[in-house]
């Protein structure tokens, strides 16, 4: 795991003297165990190293090949790379080093581009090929590191984060308003969008060739679900199982020890339970304690670290980690608009674990996305449900749910929020699968956003079109097995690698810490992939594979306890400075926001805001809703101070 930027022209590269240290000192935290640097007339590369294989100078980047004509920067891990480094000794190649890093390399001197079909694991890099006087940026299939890359002048400019783009001599961001829009009601930017428009996100699972015939993308890999009949939950959890433990093993390789990060959760709980069953000593785990007991998870992690002797620490998420200033840091730390309140625990365990000698751990993010695990899979059941309904029959339900909602505002929302799904899904799926994966629906964002602000601006189901088209053209709305799928490749293509991976990979590697994903390693998630829509859900609870393992391999309490996402109750966790803080800067009279927000609605949220922390609620937006839209407001707002930036 490292931080990589660089800088290409293929005729002349601009001089920009002070660039190189100023992009080396940003990515510090990304590898702070070395450095190299290498620079010609057309290229020039920067890398920080954070040594976990092979920990020798013979491990140091840029890393050449035999005759100096390959050049590479390599940020995150490749898992089978043994079994291609003895492929490639085989054909002669000669390794000066233990790395994975090396094999990349020498299966560009073998197959060019095309090398990235061959590789397993987490990626992010750059090929300067001298000889071609080419650039190759590459990324790995489901977006786990991140890569950006913007046009200066004539030259391209690349790195792991933002920052680095920014420090280019002469570079002038410019705002992505569309991108902002859908920020609006997301809580986080949909890749290959950054928030500004002229600095972007390699797509996952894709390469990009700079060149003096010019410039090239392609795509590597598009995930689809494809779900098989004829297996029942007991022979997918064989078959997960041998999976699991099979990424796990090769995922704990390294020169130094793997942690595991243990939440008390089934995924993270399968995944250190595939670590204690393979071979070896069991692992540190962790878990952090939450003050709030609707929130925290920590006797479950401790069942599951006693059933497996695992030598485990429980982190006490300390009262600086809602310190408004050090919040504000890390929001500025995104280089972009981000609103995922589990950024902030994310950080802390990252943080205490780095501080305990650990440089890597495994985490049991993304089994969600491919075995059905949000709430989205299970309400799809009830959503066509509805969609099947006659008119008439949905517009009683209307009337009762409005009713309800004088009485049990909880109860009468959600119930009218599944009736606008519907009448979403009615128009087109696309705009029902946008809308599942909403914190702020499009009628509540025109409510929110100035019409002359929103003029021109397109609503999310822009970027979910192609589903429909993978269903030959016909609405998948009223098909629970099209509607599933639909979601999990919605799932893969927008909240993965643009907020739960950002937040793990940006706040892991600001506390110098590798985190490796088992989950998505690409034999679990073809499994979970093609999983018919009954074997992720029975309607009420999702991931019933994983259940269904959990069961044979996890405490009782642990495998049938409800999904717990890793949020944090911002409501009873911020201090009366912070609070101040938030309406200090959301309705200050100098408010970015205020040039396209409507005021109004932002006041009433930070007032209703202000009500629940006293336990006032108010059914028109439930307790996660509610702080999900001051925290996305406050981001907004502090990124477009920080960057100058205005609607």
């Amino acid at each position: 795991m490292c931080g990589i930027a660089g800088r290409f022209h293929p005729a002349a590269l601009p001089s920009d003297p002070a660039w190189g240290a100023a992009a080396n000192k940003l990515l510090f935290h990304r590898g702070p165990d070395g450095e190299g640097h290498y620079e010609d007339s057309f290229c020039q590369l920067v890398h920080r190293r954070l040594s976990l294989i092979d920990l020798s100078d013979a491990g140091r980047q840029p890393m050449a090949n035999e005759d100096d004509t390959v050049f590479l920067i390599f940020n995150g891990e490749i898992y089978n790379y043994r079994e291609l480094r003895r492929e490639l000794l085989g054909r002669g190649h000669r390794f000066k080093s233990q790395t994975d890093s090396e094999v990349i390399i020498h299966l560009y001197e073998e197959v060019g581009e095309d090398l990235v079909g061959r590789l397993r694991g987490m990626f992010a890099f750059a090929i300067y090929d001298r000889a071609h006087r080419s650039l190759l940026l590459a990324r790995d299939r489901f977006g786990i590191k991140p890569l950006y890359y913007a046009r200066s002048g004539e030259q391209w400019v690349f790195a792991s984060e933002i920052k680095a783009i920014l420090a280019v001599r002469g570079f002038e961001p410019t705002i992505d308003r569309q991108a902002c829009y859908d920020f609006l009601g997301l809580g986080y930017i949909p890749e290959p969008q950054t928030g500004f428009a002229n600095v972007h996100a390699l797509p996952k699972g894709s390469t990009l060739v700079i060149g003096p015939r010019g410039v090239r993308s392609k795509s590597f890999h598009s995930l689809h679900s494809q779900p098989r009949n004829h297996r029942s939950v007991t022979d997918a959890a064989s078959e997960l199982a041998s999976a699991l433990t099979s990424a796990v093993e090769s995922q704990r390789v390294a020169d130094v020890p793997v942690a595991a990060l243990l939440s008390g959760g089934i995924d993270s709980s399968l995944v250190v339970a595939a670590y204690c069953r393979g071979e070896g000593s069991a692992p540190l785990t962790f878990n952090v304690r939450f003050p709030d007991v609707d929130y925290d998870e920590t006797a479950l992690a401790m069942a599951v670290s006693k059933r497996y002797g695992t030598r485990h620490e429980t982190i006490e998420l300390p009262s600086a980690a809602l310190d408004p200033d050090l919040v504000v840091e890390l929001l500025h730390h995104f280089d972009q608009p981000f609103a995922d309140t589990s950024l902030i625990p994310t950080y802390w365990i990252s943080r205490a674990i780095r501080d305990r000698g650990i440089i890597a751990t495994l985490s049991g993010d993304a089994g969600d996305e491919a075995f059905g695990g949000y709430a989205a899979f299970w309400r799809a059941n009830r959503l066509v449900q509805l969609l099947r309904m006659p008119e008439g029959v949905r517009a009683a339900f209307g009337s009762a749910a409005r009713i309800l909602a004088t009485v049990t505002p909880d109860a009468g929302r959600q119930l009218l929020r599944a009736l606008d799904l519907a009448r979403a899904g009615n128009e087109s799926s696309a705009r029902l699968i946008a809308s599942l994966q909403s914190y702020v629906p499009e009628e509540q964002k025109r409510t929110l956003v100035r019409p002359e602000a929103a003029e021109a601006l397109s609503p999310l189901s822009r970027l979910l079109e192609n589903h429909n088209g993978r269903n030959g053209g016909r609405s998948i709305a009223g098909d629970l097995e099209s509607l599933s799928s639909g979601i999990t490749e919605a799932c893969f293509d927008i909240g993965l690698p643009s907020d739960m991976l950002r937040k793990v990979d940006m706040m892991s590697m600001r506390a110098s810490l590798e985190v490796r994903v088992p989950m998505l390693d690409e034999d679990v998630v073809d499994l979970g992939v093609s999983l018919t829509h009954r074997l992720k859900t029975d309607g009420r609870r999702g991931k019933l594979v994983l259940r269904s393992l959990a069961e044979e391999w996890l405490p009782p309490e642990v495998a049938r306890h409800p999904k717990h996402g890793f949020g944090i109750p911002l409501d009873v966790m911020l201090n009366d400075r912070f609070m101040d803080m938030i309406s200090d800067t959301l309705l200050a009279p100098g408010a970015r926001i205020a040039s396209f927000i409507e005021m109004s609605v932002a006041r009433r949220w930070v007032e209703m805001f202000r009500g629940s922390r006293a336990g006032a609620r108010d059914g028109r937006v439930s307790r996660e809703g509610l702080y999900q839209r001051i925290f996305m407001l406050l981001s907004l707002e502090l990124w477009l101070r920080r960057t100058g930036l205005s609607w």
